[in-house]
């Protein structure tokens, strides 16, 4: 006779023993997707948005060039506790290129294994399941780059804070999905950390799981609230820091106008108004898709379908927001950026459901589940119409009886075709655009060490305006150049005159606005190279940077790149001449 007792000991630490299993087995499959979703998009430092993290990180505001930079000062009250906590650390770790890289694959790793947990809610929890799940992750075209119609961030090829917090807050909704309350609210802690508006997205999502819970009798509201408090007693010391920082900034609730400044400068995050016609088709697509593999699917976990409903009201509430009130503490929950949101959930549902039809015991799916695999690969609206279309079809006809041999056959054609054509294409799309990425931002880079190296610590820089890149189907190399400058005030240590995304920053201090708007009013007005010169002279601005307009770059110059050009209008020549080295000159001859 075998002993009850042993033998349900022996079972107990087997399922014990499973638990750390899967989730070692979870995080290898994760790391491993992260590191081809990498490939696929591409690392770059130094780009957009960076412009106002390495001042942070190089600790400027600190430097005496830099008292009276409006814009650089406005940096100390970037309340994120990532650039908080990242505030100076150039002067302890010099290799900040490598820090931001291991920062970006962190972000995407953390974002796959937050995938993965919510997959489990929709079935995919075998080994092979999740392998093929996080394939299809890899390459679905609605995560690259930014959310339709809210300009939310996914998967991008720099790294920001805003995007870390992606993965943590598809965890929160695992775990409140799954009843742990404790810790869904420690994650919205951390989100919150991370990104304090990210995280008010989440609380209508998180709500409606609670309120489906109690309706299902699976939680009480005593249980739900004493867990919640637990969560939020430990979430004090990443809410005091963040309360700090906002608290800080003297100009914090200052009253500022800032749906007038957000249509000169980028409305997408917060006016609907404003949003083009293919934004909004686009995300009515990534919607329709996700609700199509959420609600008609048996499988769908109906706390999922709760915190879908939850921030598609969060959007809605967004649309409105504008039209009701003009407080810029309330606008700035960017509340259409939570866009974002809605593409992880309908990715994570599609993926989901295109992995649950790949099985050996679906047969009849298979063929609609190879189409959808391959057309989520396509960009635009001509793949979600696709996606669409097949979900349709399948759902209404139920995929019934056996499928037939020519139908396993075309499926794997068109898996074939994914894998050895749609897949290398779309890593080497990514690829390519990195390359001419870090091409122009190496340039900036060597335009930056040479103004460290033979500039007076006080000069200033006139850089080239912005290039309109949007909408237009060929970007030269030169204007990608122009607009890749991000990374030259962290390289130089100089002051740069005006940039059109420094405006940014009017919203940490509204007094820099009425700066910015006069500055850049001006440059915007000057239409050549000499009338640029002549501008920077009458300003005190002692070099002013451009593209080359041929291989011997004209007079005037004094350092160049391949495409960049640095000119000197002598506002500050006796100084210069006299920190340039030797080196440098023969540098800039």
């Amino acid at each position: 006779m075998v002993d009850v007792n042993v033998t349900s000991d022996i079972v107990g630490r087997g399922r014990a023993a499973s638990i750390p299993n899967a989730w070692a087995e979870t995080f290898l499959i994760a790391f491993f997707a992260s590191a081809l979703s990498v490939l696929r998009t591409g690392f770059v430092f130094g780009l957009t948005s960076n412009l106002y993290h390495l001042p942070i990180v190089a600790g400027l505001y600190d430097e005496p060039q830099y008292q009276n930079d409006g814009y650089i000062q406005s940096l100390r009250y970037f309340a994120s506790g990532v650039w908080l906590t990242l505030s100076g650390v150039e002067k302890y770790f010099d290799n900040v290129p490598l820090l931001f890289f291991v920062l970006f694959f962190l972000s995407r790793l953390v974002s796959f294994v937050g995938f993965l947990c919510c997959a489990s809610l929709l079935g995919v929890t075998e080994r092979r399941d999740k392998i093929v799940f996080s394939l299809i992750l890899c390459f679905v075209a609605f995560l690259d780059g930014y959310s339709y119609a809210g300009s939310g961030g996914l998967f991008i090829n720099y790294f920001t804070h805003s995007e870390m917090a992606n993965g943590v807050a598809l965890l929160a909704i695992y775990f409140a999905a799954r009843g742990f309350y404790t810790a869904a609210i420690v994650a919205v802690g951390i989100t919150s950390f991370i990104n304090a508006f990210f995280a008010a997205w989440l609380v209508p999502p998180l709500a409606l799981i609670g309120i489906w819970q109690l309706s299902q009798r699976k939680a009480t509201i005593g249980e739900i609230s004493s867990r919640v408090l637990i969560g939020c007693i430990l979430c004090l010391p990443l809410a005091y820091v963040v309360l700090r920082g906002f608290l800080s900034n003297p100009e914090f609730g200052h009253p500022f106008d800032l749906a007038n400044f957000l249509r000169q400068y980028f409305p997408g995050h917060v006016l609907f108004d404003t949003t083009s016609l293919g934004d909004v088709v686009g995300l009515s697509g990534v919607t329709l898709i996700g609700a199509l593999a959420l609600f008609w699917s048996r499988q769908a976990a109906p706390e999922l379908r709760a915190a879908y409903l939850g921030i598609i009201l969060v959007y809605l509430i967004g649309i409105a927001l504008p039209f009701v009130t003009g407080s810029p503490i309330i606008l700035n929950l960017h509340l259409l950026r939570s866009s974002t949101v809605i593409h992880l959930l309908a990715a994570l549902a599609i993926a989901a459901l295109a992995t649950n039809w790949l099985r050996r015991d679906r047969e009849a799916a298979f063929l609609p589940a190879c189409l959808i695999v391959l057309f989520v690969t396509f960009d635009g609206w001509p793949g979600l119409a696709l996606v669409a279309a097949v979900l349709i079809f399948a759902l209404r006809t139920s995929v019934p009886g056996p499928a037939q041999s020519y139908q396993r056959t075309m499926g794997y054609l068109v898996l074939a075709t994914t894998v050895l054509v749609a897949y290398p294409l779309a890593i080497w799309s990514g690829i390519s655009f990195s390359r001419i990425c870090n091409e122009a931002v190496s340039e900036w880079t060597d335009v930056g060490k040479w103004a460290r190296g033979n500039t007076p610590m006080t000069a200033m820089f006139l850089t080239p305006r912005r290039p309109e890149l949007d909408g237009r189907a060929e970007v030269s190399i030169a204007d990608m150049a122009l607009d890749r400058g991000s990374v030259f005030e962290f390289v130089s240590h100089r002051r740069v005159w005006v940039d059109f995304k420094r405006g940014g920053s009017s919203v940490l201090t509204p007094s820099y606005y009425p700066v910015w708007r006069s500055r850049l009013t001006d440059v915007e007005g000057l239409n050549s190279l000499a009338e640029r010169m002549a501008y920077a002279a009458r300003n005190g601005i002692g070099y002013v940077v451009d593209v080359c307009q041929s291989p011997d770059a004209g007079n005037g110059v004094v350092y160049r790149t391949k495409r960049l050009c640095v000119f000197s209008t002598g506002a500050d020549a006796p100084a210069a001449r006299k920190d340039a080295s030797p080196a440098a000159e023969r540098s800039a001859s």
